[in-house]
């Protein structure tokens, strides 16, 4: 498999496994049954759990889907199975899906006010859930028990308070040190989406993330330099904003992941669909750290916990398809399935293998395109199963979708003659 990140590149085969950052193998967690999951699925599973986004992209026919559903099981069954019919009731709602498409959007998504009857036969509209958000609902539901923690309530006041005092004076000045001091003249900024305050003329800021990671016990920056100042935020936060002593809760079971997979992610006006969700989507920024406000609604935090883990699959060489915009990218690491790669992960017998190889060399070779063009195993099953002729698989799968690949080009028919010499072989095939 080669995977490909915006800082990085990868090699990861089906029996390497995949090391955290300290370089011991992160194992998937198993029960008294044992596995019977395949090394590469282990493998692509561990680096979901890694880096919590993952989309497969890569060739027609190449599994991305099924390879997904297969992924999902083994998380959710925590190492158990990888067949999706194998799983619990219970495992089965861990699991959910949806495919993208040019009208799916954010009301679908998160949610959006919906047609419903209201008294006397009369039609309303309520707002409603979207597919995602009642998903991650259900994670939130298990992720914690006994859970407090209001910090982005609080903060959001806070902030607006701090934004309004700009308006009518030099800044906000009821803010005090921890012994005391006043704290003047502070203002308010927003960089990128990360809040935070400083004082009026000057660059040295406490913003959002690290008040947040003191309010938890942290500190606010890996050496704790201004945690003082930091906390004298979290104390005022207390006195005028209504926060609550934060109380982390016990995780009521931390082998309950959920996994959400989007099909052909690309189809889709990606960052229109996710919204506010662009921001809490990122990694880093799982949790109530990363929750947000939806259009709708103002005055429910929405947030993606920490136990969702997202599967996108994507084709693209489809020229139908939508841009995928690249500040939405860095928040997803990709990963191609090859042609090549997608016969062994499906098992095909090495006659099907053959006829598959050769024509995937033809296309490079003769019909000059990249490996991007090249024909997944999921069109040669019927072949491997024999449940269709080698001759229909020509003429009614392959042939039309070859013949799209040099629609309008000069040498189209040359190509295509070369390619179904190819597929065809000699009488010793």
């Amino acid at each position: 498999m080669v995977m490909d990140t915006s800082n990085d590149k990868y090699k990861l085969t089906k029996t390497r496994d995949y090391e955290d950052k300290e370089g011991k193998t992160k194992d998937m967690e198993s029960n008294s049954q044992a596995s019977t999951t395949e090394p590469h699925i282990n493998s692509y599973s561990e680096l979901l759990l890694s880096v919590k986004n993952l989309v497969f992209r890569g060739a027609p026919g190449t599994g991305k889907t099924y390879l997904s559903k297969q992924i999902a099981a083994n998380i959710v069954s925590n190492g158990r199975t990888s067949e999706v019919s194998e799983l619990s009731e219970e495992e089965m709602n861990q699991i959910d899906f949806v495919q993208f498409h040019p009208s799916y959007d954010y009301t679908d998504f998160v949610e959006g006010f919906r047609p419903s009857e209201v008294e006397n036969n009369q039609i309303g509209f309520t707002l409603k859930p979207g597919k995602f958000k009642q998903f991650i609902a259900k994670a939130q539901k298990v992720e914690t028990v006994e859970r407090q923690d209001n910090f982005a309530q609080a903060w959001e006041k806070f902030f607006e308070a701090v934004t309004e005092a700009e308006k009518t004076s030099q800044g906000y000045n009821k803010l005090k040190t921890l012994t005391g001091k006043p704290m003047t003249n502070m203002i308010s900024y927003d960089n990128k989406g990360v809040q935070g305050i400083r004082k009026k003329g000057e660059r040295e800021s406490y913003n959002y993330d690290q008040i947040y990671k003191v309010y938890r016990g942290l500190p606010g920056v890996p050496k704790g330099g201004l945690d003082n100042y930091r906390k004298a935020v979290v104390k005022h936060l207390k006195e005028k904003f209504g926060l609550k002593d934060y109380v982390a809760g016990e995780v009521k079971n931390d082998k309950d992941k959920f996994v959400f997979i989007i099909d052909e992610i690309n189809r889709g006006e990606i960052s229109k669909i996710f919204g506010e969700l662009f921001f809490s989507v990122d990694p880093d920024y799982r949790g109530i750290k990363g929750a947000v406000n939806t259009q709708y609604n103002s005055k429910e935090k929405l947030y993606i916990p920490e136990n969702v883990y997202i599967i996108g699959t994507m084709n693209d060489i489809d020229r139908s398809v939508e841009t995928f915009d690249f500040a939405m990218r860095r928040r997803f690491t990709f990963v191609e399935v090859t042609a090549e790669e997608s016969a062994r992960n499906m098992h095909l017998n090495d006659d099907t293998k053959r006829i598959m190889y050769r024509l995937n060399n033809a296309i490079i070779e003769e019909g000059h395109l990249n490996q991007d063009y090249q024909i997944g195993a999921s069109y040669f099953k019927g072949l491997d199963k024999g449940t269709i002729s080698k001759g229909n698989l020509w003429d009614y799968k392959l042939n039309p979708l070859l013949k799209d690949y040099f629609r309008g080009e000069r040498l189209a028919d040359e190509k295509m003659k070369a390619l179904e010499k190819a597929y065809f072989g000699t009488s010793e095939d």
